[in-house]
């Protein structure tokens, strides 16, 4: 008896494992990039399926092509999961930013019931790589017909270099305490330039709106005119300005009671946050630094004396350099580089124009295209990073 019952059991066994081989599904995934990267399949990704009836998992790794075979599969429902780490290399030359990456996908409740001659996509997912950077810095300013100095026409353009859609909402934008070289022969450098922590913020201006205003593409930039003429044809502007800042995207219209600055009615006004004296955002002709950052409480940031200034000179704004995005330093000269004033772990170097009111202007340099989107060159060093070109070129690269 103890003989007839096993042979039944092993049996049975065999035509169950034979039943459920005839519904068995071999089937092919293949992993993609997310839209905005340089390749379209993605090699080396870590692909599990979990079983939603008994939690029994699978695992396999995309080929170069992105492909991955799963054999024998039970039909059912499953949660597909996808990973993948970029190294700093591999991530540039995907996106052109250099920082390490993950990539995820998880797809939820798929009915794998019968196979297909296609293979299913598995779309990645990850953080937005790269950031709002400075594009153009438009500082020097030009000479009248008469050969006088004139810097209404200066503008700061910034670029989203990164990936995704980035809202300009609630940016900030500040130009940094100290002088821009020797000047004069009682200059002297900043005297927070032993703080490698932090910049010392002159005025501050805000990017308005609710969080979702002002949608950015990849590629895309927004420029911030000084005072936002056409500088070639107003009759307050300047016939040998190079610039037309008529349509820019907003303006740093500082309002006074002797309305002295000129606010353009039909461009959207910065956000004063701060700001330090003048008539209007007048950033050094003989080279500003500047930055651009995110904050969740400006006013909790501190304000600190300037040592040895005047009691009625105002403090500046103390600005931890984690909160910074993107810096941009130009100096009066090469031999002026002991006037820097940003820490060098935010930007290693800098820039210098042939003189003020020279019309020239600093623009960031072309990396690389992917895809047909342009990306700037981002070392974390004005020098490398930027060239001086002999005439602005606001929202092109002409």
């Amino acid at each position: 008896m103890k003989r007839i019952l096993l042979l039944s059991v092993t049996l049975m066994l065999l035509w169950s494992c034979s039943g459920d081989k005839a519904t068995q599904l071999d089937l092919t995934f293949q992993t993609l990039f997310p839209e905005t990267y340089a390749e379209s399949f993605a090699p080396g990704v870590e692909v599990t399926l979990t079983s939603i009836t008994d939690q029994f998992t699978q695992q396999a790794t995309s080929d170069e092509n992105g492909l991955i075979q799963f054999k024998d599969i039970v039909p059912g429902t499953y949660t597909i999961a996808a990973t993948l780490t970029l190294t700093p290399g591999q991530a540039f030359e995907l996106t052109g930013t250099s920082e390490e990456v993950t990539l995820s996908a998880q797809l939820l409740n798929q009915n794998l019931l019968s196979e297909s001659d296609a293979a299913i996509p598995i779309r990645l997912r990850g953080p937005v790589v790269g950031n709002f950077v400075f594009k153009e810095v438009y500082y020097t300013g030009s000479r009248t017909p008469a050969g006088g100095n004139y810097f209404w026409d200066q503008f700061h353009e910034i670029y989203n270099n990164s990936t995704d859609t980035l809202y300009a909402d609630g940016l900030y934008i500040a130009d940094i305490f100290g002088a821009s070289g020797q000047i004069n022969p009682n200059t002297t450098p900043t005297p927070f330039q032993d703080d490698q922590q932090h910049v010392y913020l002159n005025s501050v201006w805000r990017v308005p709106g609710s969080g979702t205003d002002y949608p950015i593409a990849p590629g895309g930039s927004i420029l911030i005119a000084q005072t936002a003429l056409n500088h070639q044809s107003d009759p307050n502007g300047n016939p040998d300005s190079p610039v037309n800042l008529g349509n820019a995207d907003f303006e740093t219209y500082n309002q006074r009671d002797d309305d002295r600055d000129i606010d353009n009615p039909n461009v959207t006004n910065m956000e004063r946050v701060y700001f330090t004296g003048g008539f209007t955002w007048l950033v050094p002709v003989f080279g500003p630094a500047l930055v651009i950052f995110r904050t969740d409480d400006f006013d909790a940031l501190e304000k600190v004396a300037v040592p040895d200034a005047s009691p009625t000179f105002p403090p500046r704004v103390k600005l931890p350099v984690d909160l910074v995005i993107d810096a941009f330093e130009a100096l009066r000269s090469d031999a002026d580089g002991n006037f820097k004033r940003i820490p060098a772990s935010l930007d290693a170097g800098f820039i210098y124009a042939s003189g003020t009111y020279t019309a020239e202007s600093a623009r960031r340099v072309t990396e690389r295209f992917i895809d047909g989107r342009r990306i700037l060159r981002n070392t974390n060093n004005t020098g490398n990073d930027f060239e001086i070109i002999s005439t602005p070129t606001p929202r092109t690269f002409d």
